[in-house]
């Protein structure tokens, strides 16, 4: 870890891109000592995560713009701007974008799953999410998706 303070922001080099979503890495796990990782997320409708559990870390939602439908556990939040939305460890979770687009902030902790996120992503240069998926995604991604993940503690329900 660094022992100095960060002054981050969004950049060609800390974004990344999914179809319908663009991630902005402001602290990765290796700049806090894994303490916690914070992301902008900026996510369309259809790039949601299917329902799962997280066996290591919580997350947590600030919605920065737009509308978004939580489940957690049994529970449903209609977050907007300005609310802020505790995803804790083992209780499952999804959430369904409501908006055109949500801009949010994305805490883990401790760190860790950041990185998942970084290698399943691509660069964004042009800081631009890549084109959504025009319905499920390829059984060969599914699969990668749910094996990679349950290497770090997350499983779909």
């Amino acid at each position: 870890m660094k022992n100095k303070g960060t002054l981050t922001q969004p950049t060609p080099e800390n974004s990344r891109a999914i179809p319908g979503a663009l991630f902005h890495f402001l602290a990765k796990g290796e700049d806090t000592g894994n303490r916690h990782a914070l992301l902008k997320i900026d996510v369309q409708p259809g790039a949601e995560p299917p329902e799962h559990t997280h066996a290591h870390e919580d997350e947590a939602y600030y919605i920065l713009d737009g509308k978004i439908t939580f489940k957690v556990g049994d529970e449903f939040f209609e977050a907007s701007t300005g609310d802020y939305v505790f995803l804790p460890k083992e209780v499952s979770h999804t959430f369904q974008v409501k908006s055109e687009v949500a801009r949010v902030l994305m805490w883990i902790s401790p760190a860790g799953l950041d990185q998942w996120f970084w290698d399943n992503s691509a660069p964004a240069p042009d800081m631009k999410p890549l084109p959504a998926l025009q319905g499920p995604p390829p059984e060969d991604i599914i699969y990668h998706n749910v094996t990679t993940l349950k290497e770090y503690g997350v499983e779909m329900v």
